[in-house]
């Protein structure tokens, strides 16, 4: 995932040392109600949107001191502070969220419209204020619909609860080789399903034409015996995620006690050597599955492979004597350790599902912490409370699945390593992170070792020399590799994909994740449906 090629854009061009960089646009692209793409609309969403601080309060870091210059109709240039080689990363990977229809969003924007009218339109329609008028417009996923144009291969027709209809767009700006207009299925109907083992059963029993979104691992074995009879394929694909499930402590604790056992480097060696991956791996993965350390995937750049197994060897031995260093014994005899200040080790952790076999995995590794005196309770909880809570850094512990950890995304967004996000799907360092932010107004200032994480991040991401971007890469993962920031179980783990045996072109390799932006890479407006298997 290194590999950037253009779409839109004929061209980009980095000037002024990269801190310019300059984006020619194709004429002739439109937006799915005919009118043209031009560099207004990426005009639009920056000076509006992005640099809107009711609609942005927080500018993430790429974006500080940046300014956006038009050119003419189809060219404009990005103007950084300072040099931003890697940008076009991002560009490549996200760049559909940089533009807006300016025609059709301006109607909602008080720049252009007189606020007032904004604000009595959003009551009539039972919204609070201009800004969620706003986003309610501009989004294509709400069951409240206003036909904003996009520059997708289909667009929403109607949409309810359990189901969405999309037609191709007419003006999507892609042709097979023979001249003829992508995509070529006309229709998609995508059904909208209450939980996950429904869906698991619509896809084994031949319903669906292509499905992978919340499917797990262990949807595999139903999925290969019944794919003959129901007349399917079970494509199995790689996650590009160094860890499935990726184990956060809050290092930024709001209680001094627990604060202090989560940052010394012992309590999360400790915790890394007690977990039993090879067993994980067997009975969740059936062996296919690579037990590992936290770090990037094996085919970057940035890779080594001693940062995958740093602290990944299952040692309960080790284990109880790091945590009987520290200090945290079990005084008492029932089989749990207390705290350095007497009171019992008790830790909640906080965690939503989805996408990766999250909830069996935490059943394990809770069961292997207990094994040497931890007590970890597991606590279920919605994506609202997850949302406020592990921004807040109210959390004891929370997980996700370690995704940007493919080149296309680890130099640009290494969350899991340096406190440079303030997202949902993280607890660490919330209040680093704040003060990273906020250029030292806000959060904790961190101590030397993560101020020197964000230096040779700020390095990476600066420097125009691949040698020199390559080795703070390397000294971010090898200080992962010694302090264990966050603690990684199992990486690359197959996923199922469930392809009907009339959609063609569906490629039997491939990865599944966001890294990949799941079908993307594998154009999706080319498959089509084989009308003699159809009838």
């Amino acid at each position: 995932m290194r590999l950037n090629l253009p779409n839109f854009a004929a061209k980009a061009e980095y000037r002024n040392g990269a801190r310019t960089l300059r984006i020619t646009l194709r004429p002739g692209h439109k937006w799915s109600d005919g009118h043209p793409v031009t560099a207004d609309d990426y005009v639009f969403w920056f000076n509006h949107v992005l640099m809107n601080e009711e609609l942005t309060p927080v500018v993430e870091p790429r974006f500080k001191g940046a300014r956006i210059e038009k050119h003419d109709a189809h060219s404009f240039s990005y103007h950084f502070p300072q040099p931003m080689p890697l940008f076009v990363n991002h560009l490549a990977h996200n760049s559909s969220r940089l533009a807006m229809p300016a025609h059709f969003m301006r109607r909602y924007h008080p720049a252009f419209t007189d606020p007032a009218q904004l604000e009595r339109e959003a009551e009539e329609l039972g919204l609070q204020d201009w800004l969620t008028y706003f986003a309610a417009v501009n989004s294509t996923t709400d069951l409240m619909h206003f036909n904003r144009p996009v520059l997708t291969a289909y667009v929403l027709v109607s949409r309810t609860s359990t189901r969405a209809l999309l037609r191709r767009n007419p003006y999507y700006f892609k042709v097979d080789p023979e001249g003829n207009q992508l995509p070529y299925i006309d229709y998609l109907e995508v059904q909208r399903v209450d939980s996950p083992e429904i869906m698991a059963a619509k896809a084994s029993t031949g319903q669906v034409d292509f499905a992978g979104r919340q499917f797990m691992t262990a949807d595999i074995p139903l999925f290969k015996r019944f794919e003959q009879h129901n007349g399917y394929s079970t494509y199995v694909w790689p996650r590009p995620y160094g860890s499935d499930v990726v184990l956060q402590f809050n290092l930024n604790h709001p209680d001094e006690g627990q604060r202090r056992i989560f940052q010394d480097v012992r309590f999360r060696r400790a915790m890394s050597l007690a977990i039993n991956r090879e067993e994980i791996n067997d009975i969740v993965y059936f062996g296919y599955g690579v037990p590992r350390q936290l770090t990037v995937v094996s085919a970057s750049r940035y890779f080594e492979p001693e940062f995958a197994t740093a602290w990944a060897e299952f040692d309960p031995v080790r284990a109880r004597a790091l945590f009987d260093e520290m200090g945290l014994v079990d005084r008492d005899g029932d089989g749990r350790r207390e705290r350095l200040d007497g009171e019992p080790l008790q830790i909640t952790l906080e965690y939503m599902i989805g996408e990766t076999p999250k909830q069996v995995t935490l059943d394990l590794v809770s069961a292997h912490w207990r094994e040497v005196g931890v007590n970890v309770n597991l606590k279920q909880i919605s994506g609202t409370l997850q949302r406020i809570r592990a921004r807040a850094g109210l959390m004891d512990m929370t997980i996700w699945h370690a995704d940007r950890n493919a080149d296309i995304l680890f130099p640009i967004e290494p969350y899991w390593y340096v406190p440079t996000n303030g997202g949902w799907e993280q607890s660490q360092w919330s209040k680093w992170t704040r003060w990273y932010f906020s250029d030292g107004a806000l959060g904790w200032e961190p101590p030397a070792q993560i101020k020197e994480l964000i230096g040779w991040w700020e390095t990476l991401r600066r420097t125009t020399d691949e040698d020199e971007r390559i080795a703070m890469g390397k000294k971010i993962l090898r200080s992962q590799a010694e302090n264990l920031w966050a603690l990684g179980v199992i990486g690359l783990g197959p996923h199922p994909v469930v392809v009907s045996g009339k959609l063609r072109n569906v490629p039997l390799q491939g990865y599944w994740g966001w890294d990949s932006r799941w079908t993307w890479p594998y154009y999706p407006e080319t498959w089509y449906l084989d009308e003699e298997v159809a009838k």
